[in-house]
């Protein structure tokens, strides 16, 4: 499942909604945040929140991320670049295809999906594409692509 995020106040954050309010989060102090509250009432200190209402934020999307290996773009598994994976040059790119698993040789994991580690040197290109959803759903789909340079410096904000 794809990861929820908004635009608020030009930067963009993580967002969930709970009963008619959003909670957007980050992992750096901004003004008016606070501690986040998880489900069970703990206070954490490493992780900042705010309640928001939808008309206070640009846009609310689902962002998908997909990897160009090769000359073909392949789902990530997951579903997100995860630090750990930047700091292991390791990527778990999946395909449900055993056309596409056999001509670029991936490992079937279970029926249905078959799996491949690459590394940032195999990777082409990252597409990400923002789906909106919820009150901006009649937004049209955006997609950005990110390569060269801009890809290698993309990965290394994410350490």
């Amino acid at each position: 499942m794809s990861d929820r995020y908004c635009v608020y106040n030009g930067k963009k954050y993580k967002i969930k909604k709970k009963n008619d309010k959003y909670i957007i989060t980050s992992r750096v102090r901004k003004e008016d945040f606070i501690n986040y509250i998880d489900v069970l009432g703990n206070e954490h200190s490493e992780l900042f929140m705010k309640i928001v209402n939808a008309n206070e934020v640009d846009i609310i999307y689902n962002e998908d991320i997909l990897i160009k290996y090769k000359d073909k773009y392949f789902h990530l598994f997951a579903d997100k670049v995860s630090r750990n994976a930047v700091l292991a040059d390791s990527y778990m790119i999946w395909t449900n295809s055993e056309q596409l698993a056999q001509e670029y040789i991936f490992e079937k994991k279970e029926q249905f999906v078959f799996i491949k580690y690459i590394t940032r040197k195999e990777i082409g290109a990252v597409k990400i594409v923002k789906t909106p959803v919820l009150d901006f759903k009649d937004i049209e789909q955006s997609e950005e692509i990110i390569e060269g340079d801009a890809l290698d410096s993309w990965l290394s904000e994410l350490i």
